[in-house]
């Protein structure tokens, strides 16, 4: 889950120096179709391990479609020591998963990424706490302990509720979040930040009778995972980029239109997880891809709610200049691909 990094000043630092001294990714594997993918050997880092939140990726690995599209994808899980932003940003692995917000904020820091699709529409981030705790609202924050990923989306999205809301952040007793979710279902914390599409579950089945915050019920509307690559591999492997964009949007399509078939090819991957998990994240993770121009296009790109969230962030101070969505978002695969089949995205 992407609220588990944390990407601090010092890491974009050195991002900045490792990626002025990267060599650019060779295209040695160029063949001379004009549509034939410049490089065929690429590597997609996930965010985290491979379940639903990645169903769209591992869908199109195991049904082909990635060697269809003429080339070799090598899907690696994310996790504490496999940052995606640092490792694409730097030519380790081509291709990877991050929020929108990271894609910003690494812009106005000089690691030149690009957005190539935006999966899920609304962020997935939400806050939980225990039923019977008396806490409703973020006005209810107060003199509570509220656990806290510091340096990603999760922060950004709870400055932003704060300030939405009205709340001190000083009348707050912020604590360290964990991996693990013993602190809340041990009542150590009363605010617990989570993936609404995977940590819910995990609560209710230790027994934990739980509600949901939300921060778009408050009127901040910030979105959730993108797939990404460098400006100077999409600018030097346009072919490539298509083609594994548009091979990654035809196993989101089937991930949402048979998602018990996602499910059994993740547990063929992955046989330790819990299917009744599984489903569960697949059931919240469609609503995500569903919301705002997904209703229409999965993994479309609306300009304006990406300006609406840079402009929030400003607001913030999460972003100190203005940082315009078209110099982050290279659409064309996904724009292609509804329009030859005569579906318009925006209205």
């Amino acid at each position: 889950m992407s609220h588990r990094y944390r990407l601090s000043l010092a890491l974009f630092l050195l991002l900045l120096i490792v990626s002025g001294c990267a060599s650019p990714n060779p295209a040695s594997n160029a063949i001379s179709s004009t549509n034939a993918p410049e490089v065929t050997d690429v590597s997609m880092r996930l965010q985290w391990l491979p379940q639903f939140q990645f169903a769209g990726y591992l869908v199109a690995d195991a049904r082909g479609y990635y060697r269809e599209a003429g080339l070799n994808v090598t899907i690696l899980p994310g996790g504490p020591d496999a940052v995606p932003l640092p490792l694409v940003a730097t030519g380790a692995n081509t291709f990877g998963s991050t929020g929108a917000d990271t894609i910003l904020i690494s812009r106005e820091q000089g690691i030149e990424v690009v957005a190539l699709a935006t999966w899920f529409q609304a962020s997935p981030v939400a806050f939980m706490v225990h039923r019977d705790s008396g806490i409703r609202s973020p006005q209810d924050f107060v003199g509570r302990r509220v656990a806290m990923f510091y340096g990603d989306n999760v922060e950004t999205e709870y400055r932003a509720l704060l300030a939405a809301t009205g709340v001190d952040p000083a009348s707050i007793n912020e604590i360290p979040g964990d991996y693990s979710l013993a602190p809340f279902l041990e009542r150590r914390a009363d605010v617990w930040p989570v993936y609404a599409t995977d940590q819910p579950y995990t609560a209710r089945a230790a027994g934990a009778e739980i509600d949901l915050i939300v921060a778009r019920d408050y009127g901040v509307e910030l979105m959730g995972d993108v797939l990404f690559t460098t400006a100077e591999f999409a600018r030097k492997n346009p072919n490539t980029v298509r083609a594994f964009v548009q091979a990654t949007l035809r196993g989101w399509q089937d991930a949402i239109t048979d998602p018990a078939a996602a499910i059994d090819i993740i547990l063929a991957r992955s046989p330790d997880f819990d299917r009744g998990h599984l489903e569960f994240e697949a059931t919240e993770t469609i609503k995500l891809l569903r919301y705002g121009i997904g209703t229409r296009c999965v993994g479309a790109s609306d300009r304006q709610a990406w300006a609406k969230e840079a402009e929030l962030l400003q607001s913030l101070g999460v972003l100190k200049t203005a940082v315009d969505p078209a110099t982050v978002l290279v659409t064309d695969a996904v724009d292609d691909d509804y329009h030859a089949r005569g579906i318009e995205c925006r209205r």
